[in-house]
Formats: C-alpha cells, structure tokens, sequence
C-alpha cells in the first residue's frame, strides 16, 4: 500500500473556487477509488491558486478480487421442464459471460430464479488509478467553468501540469493534451523553476521549500499568527474579520503580511466606510486600538515581500484614491436627509406586481406600528418611514454591505432619536445563521414587519421557493422572524401578523384572497419551525407540539415544546403517555356531549372522571397562561394512577350503548384536554 497524489496545476483560481473544490475533491475520489475496489486509508485535500492537490494514504497495490452473485430471470422463464436453459436463460448466460450449464437456480423472497457466479481477478493500481484520476479531474466542481485551445474540457481556469504519483511510481494520463507526470513547480516568484518529485509521501515538505504551502489550513494559520503580530508591532488590534480571512488564505500560495498606512484625515468617515473599502475592494484588514477606534493603518496579505516597500507604497497609493472616493459619496450624501429622499423610493422597483420600495415602506410602517404601542408604535412608524432611504445614497450604491449601517449613520447626524436610527440598521438582523437578533423594541418590531411583507407579497403573486431556488430569500426571512420572536425583545403573533401585513396591501392588489396566502404561511413557517427545532429536538416532540399549537405567538409554541421536553424526563411519563395514546385512540369517535355521571358503573371510572374532574380546572387555567410546565406537572400527580386503573379494570368497548358512549365521552374530554397542550398520541413511547 502507497500513498497517492494527483496535483492538477492550473492559473490562478479565484479563491471561492478553490474552497469548494477542496471541499468536494474527497468526496468524488472515494466514490470512484470505491467503485475501482481499491481500500485506502486517510484522504487530504490541498491546493492554492496555482494547484488543486489530493493526497491518499494506503492506496492498495491492486483491486480486490470480485465474488458476487448475478441474479437472472426466475426459473420458470430460464429453464424448461427438464430444467435445460431456455432461449432467455441462454441469453443471460451469453450476456455474464459463462457457459449455460452453469445456470443455478437460487430461492429469493420472490420465488426461484437462475443465477450465476462471478469471480472477477483483481488488476494492478497502476492499471486502473488512470481512469480514476482522470474522471476525478474531470468531476471538479466550480462555480464557472471556461474551455481554451481546442480542447472541450471545461475546469475553472486553464490547467497547466499535472502529476499523479501511486508511491514512487508514475500514474501515466491524459487530460486535454497534458500528460502526468511527476513534475510541479514551486512559487511562481520565489521558487519559479519546475522540479521532480520522487515520490508521493515528499509532495508537501518538497513543496514547503518552495515557497508553498499546500495545506489550506496551515497556511491559515501562519496567515494568522502573522496578522496578529503585525498588528500589535502597530501598537494595535486586529479588527476580526472570517470572510476575509478565508479569503486572502486562498489567495496565496505563502503568506506575506506587508503593513501600510492611509491619512488620519479619512478617520472621520463612519468606521464601516473604511473598513469596507479595505475589506471588499481591496481585501485589507483593519487594525484599531486596543478596545479603541481605528488605527490610521492597515495589513495586506501579499503573495511574496520580495520588495515590501514598493508594495507598501502601491497599496497606500490605490487605497488613498479609494477613501478619496468614498469621502465625496458621504459629503455628497449629506446634501440631503433622509426624509427628503423618501419620495424618490417610489421611483424604485421592489417587484414588479408588488409595486415600488415606497409602496412597501407605506405598508411596513403600518405593520410596525401595529406591533408596537404608544411612544413605540411612532418610533417604529418613523424608522419604518426612513428605513429603506440610504438604499439611494451614494455610498450605498457603491458598498451595499453598508445598508442599514449608513441609514444610521446619517440619522444620528440629521437629529432622529437614537431609537429610530438603531431601528435602521438593526432591522436588516439577523442577517445569517451566525448574526444576533436585533436587541432594540423598535428594531426588532421594524425587521418583522419588513420580512413579513415580504412574505405575504411573494406567496400572495405566486412566487413560492421550490427545492434549492429562492429568490427573494424567503426561508431566510421566515426564520429571521423565527429567531427574532425566540431571541429578541418581543413576541410575534405569527397568524395576526402575516392577516395584518395582507391587509397593507388593500382589497385591490394583485394578492390571492388572504385565508389562502396565510394559509400557505402557516405551513411554510411550521416547516421553518421543524427544522429550527429538529436540530436539537426529536421530530416526534416538534410535531406533537405543532399539532396542538394555533399558529400563533412563537413563545406559546416554544413554551409548549420546553415544557413536554421535560415533562418526557419524569418518571411518570411512559405510563402515562400509553394511557394517553389509548385514550386519544378509543375516543376518536367518541359522541359529543360531557359524560354523566350517574352512568360511571364501575368504581375504577368513577375515580378516574372523580381525579379529572378536580384537575380539569387547573390544567385549563395553566393552559389559558401558558403555563404549560405547571399543567403537566399537576396532569402527571393527579392523573398517573387514576387513569392507569381505570385501563387495568374497565373495558370500554361494552354491548351496552349508553355505558360504552359514556366512558368514550370521559375520554374524549381527558383527550381533548391533553391535545390543548400537545397531541400525545405523536410521541414516540
């Protein structure tokens, strides 16, 4: 067993196109070095933007031998009487490649049928790894793929070279006219001239010494560490940024950090401006004082520092023109509030059926207020009013990260209460799975009433996400509200909600009627709402609970789904949750009316309609507050052995009609209680 290397050489690949094919590689070989029968061990993927590289330990020297059963047409097809092939078993046997006479006729769970024996002798790795390599090559997903020369292969960029080492031994192939071999090369500057490997275990420390770092990890790390010491030799911090991180990590072969400075001047600018000039356009780290504001300074990842100075200078020279630029948006930008570009959204198109961003900012301040009460109803009117008005300042238009954090900015400056320009920015939160919610009334009511109209609009024309396409976002925007209602500062009344925001949009929009586009709703977010809550929880709960929950205030379904939870902890829960599926099951059908209770012949019913009767009140006065802990708690004391006597001692299916309708009445009262908690007869026991 050897270790197997394929390096597939190529122009500069764009960092996002190096990720994900390092992600996928592995994947792909197993599935092919699997249906080539050849084990191995531990599987690494490697690359930079010149080479995507896969390395694999205890690659076997040859197949495994193939022993398998074919299993043909059933014996009465095959065979004739006398059990001699027929022409359709002649034809399988012709078709395996062995002779009739060795037709066996083998018993399955559908009856007898003919069969063969395969015994296929295992080729050498050498013989095969070919074919495997190459289709791996060619299964490499990118997110654009381009052809050059006259080839018809389609890769992410041009490929150069190729090696394909199984140990010391080459994997000779070919791929658009490049053959395999064993030669890479290192650094295109520091280390330019190509050299040999001799072996596939040497491919990484080789390429070490050549300036590159082919492990993705590593060379973030030493990114890393390097950023952090340069910034504290600035007398500062760095400002953390992941996205950029991974970025620049694939955007190098060897790691250079090279420092530079910008004008002091440029600090007055809001700190997202700068950070977002240097982040998105030129993929620059920030550094502030410790715990402090930004630093006149800044890190460039570079891919050598042969000449650190001369790229200094080249950097602060682009980097200088860039907040020059920014600088004249921002001046420009505040020639006119906030409020005085309102008017201007209803030139801008939100959906063409749903009408212009001014129409949506009538409807959401409407929707916002409703949320809210007094002073905060016209905050949340207010912000709503402002809310989309940056999306046509400059600055925005040239960095549209800055949405929300510009509308802010220039809030705070034109007087608005700190309330409203919060809600500005805050109402774009949580703006992915790792952003928080918004932590401000205002700005939480803002975010819910902007996606609820959102929601409402698109499902209310007919654009409904399917499979992976989703446009507008919607699953996003339906957790959001999800997460803010959990996390956040207030409550959201889904079904109120979503009837509020319809209604934004008057009789005569182009929405279907609004029971069906709510209704739509409610089983889009309770599909939002599995998934939130089965990543942690069993299904069995989240459903039992969404049966029993109106679609109404989120904190009344999380309540519900906490308190059963829990209530499945007590010892008591097994026993009881049988007797309530029973009871639930036998009183499907039960005749409407409440039980009588001079009918209850039995001492064992007579207990059990005796402990409900006393409990009933309790558990309605918890349920009606939400108390579900408190309910179930007082079910699980006063209701345990009662209910699991009446089970041992009674039997309800009786010939007598009107003691039988009286015991399924009890219950169907006993159930019709538990399913206004959750439908215990969904748990699982």
């Amino acid at each position: 067993m050897r270790t197997l290397l394929l390096e597939i050489g190529t122009e500069e690949l764009p960092a996002s196109f190096v990720t994900r094919a390092l992600e996928a590689m592995p994947d792909i070989a197993r599935e092919l070095l699997a249906a080539a029968r050849l084990p191995h061990d531990v599987m690494q993927a490697l690359g930079t933007p010149r080479r995507l590289a896969l390395l694999v330990t205890q690659v076997a020297d040859r197949q495994e031998d193939l022993a398998d059963e074919i299993v043909g047409p059933p014996r009465s097809v095959a065979l004739d009487a006398e059990g001699k092939p027929t022409r359709a078993g002649e034809g399988f046997a012709r078709k395996q490649g062995v002779d009739p006479s060795e037709l066996r006729v083998v018993t399955t769970d559908k009856g007898e049928y003919v069969a063969v024996s395969r015994h296929v002798q295992g080729r050498p790795a050498v013989e095969v790894l070919p074919e495997v390599l190459a289709a791996l090559c060619t299964r490499v997903p990118f997110q654009k793929s381009m052809r050059w020369g006259e080839g018809e292969l389609a890769f992410g960029r041009p490929i150069h070279w190729l090696v394909a080492l199984h140990g010391a031994e080459e994997v000779p192939f070919d791929l658009s006219g490049i053959r395999a071999g064993r030669e890479t090369r290192g650094h295109r500057f520091l280390a330019p001239e190509p050299f040999e490997l001799s072996s596939a275990d040497e491919y990484v420390e080789r390429l070490r010494r050549a300036h590159v770092i082919a492990d993705a990890d590593e060379r973030r790390r030493m990114m890393e560490e390097q950023l952090a010491r340069a910034a504290e030799d600035l007398g500062g911090e760095l400002v953390p940024d992941p996205f950029l991180v991974g970025e620049c990590a694939s955007l190098v072969e060897e790691p250079h950090v090279v420092p530079g400075r910008f004008d002091e001047s440029f600090l007055d600018l809001p700190e997202g401006v700068i950070v977002s000039v240097m982040r998105d356009h030129q993929r620059y780290f920030a550094v502030r004082a410790p715990g402090g504001d930004l630093l006149p300074r800044y890190l460039n990842v570079a891919n050598t520092a042969n000449d650190p100075e001369t790229i200094a200078r080249g950097n602060d020279r682009v980097l200088r023109a860039r907040l020059a630029d920014a600088r004249f948006f921002v001046d420009e930008d505040r020639k006119k509030t906030l409020a005085e570009r309102v008017p201007g959204l209803d030139d801008v198109v939100f959906q063409a059926k749903l009408g212009s961003i001014g129409d949506k900012v009538r409807r959401i301040e409407g929707i916002a207020g409703s949320l809210l009460e007094g002073e905060q109803s016209r905050d949340a009117r207010r912000a709503a009013h402002l809310c989309k008005a940056d999306l046509i300042t400059l600055i925005v238009g040239e960095f549209p990260e800055l949405q929300g954090e510009m509308g802010r900015f220039y809030a705070l400056e034109q007087g608005e209460k700190p309330a409203v320009a919060d809600a500005l920015r805050d109402h774009y939160k949580p703006k992915g799975a790792g952003d928080e919610a918004p932590d401000q009334v205002v700005g939480a009511a803002l975010a819910v009433a902007d996606r609820a109209d959102t929601l409402v609009g698109c499902f209310g024309i007919g654009l409904v996400p399917t499979g992976s396409a989703d446009p507008f976002a919607l699953r996003r925007a339906a957790l959001g509200i999800v997460r803010i209602a959990l996390e956040g500062p207030i409550d959201v009344d889904l079904g109120a909600l979503l009837g509020e925001a319809w209604a934004r949009y008057g009789e005569g929009s182009a929405l279907a009627a609004r029971d069906a586009v709510v209704g739509q709703l409610d089983e889009f977010f309770r599909a939002r709402l599995r998934a939130f809550y089965g990543e942690r929880l069993s299904g069995d709960l989240v459903e039992a609970c969404l049966a029993a929950w109106s679609g109404g205030s989120v904190r009344d379904l999380d309540a519900r789904i906490g308190a059963v939870s829990r209530f499945r902890e007590l010892p008591e829960y097994e026993s009881l949750a049988v007797a309530f599926k029973r009871a639930f099951n036998i009183a499907k059908d039960a005749p409407a009316g409440e039980p009588d209770p001079a009918l209850f012949a039995d001492a064992a019913e007579k207990t059990l309609a005796e402990a409900f009767g006393a409990l009933e009140p309790t558990v309605e006065a918890a349920v009606g507050r939400g108390a579900y802990e408190h309910a179930l708690s007082a079910i699980a004391r006063d209701l345990r052995q009662p209910i699991d006597r009446f089970f041992d001692e009674v039997f309800v299916m009786v010939e007598d009609d009107a003691v039988r309708d009286n015991r399924l009445r009890l219950l169907g009262s006993i159930a019709r209680t538990l399913t206004g908690i959750a439908h215990f007869h969904l748990l699982s026991t």
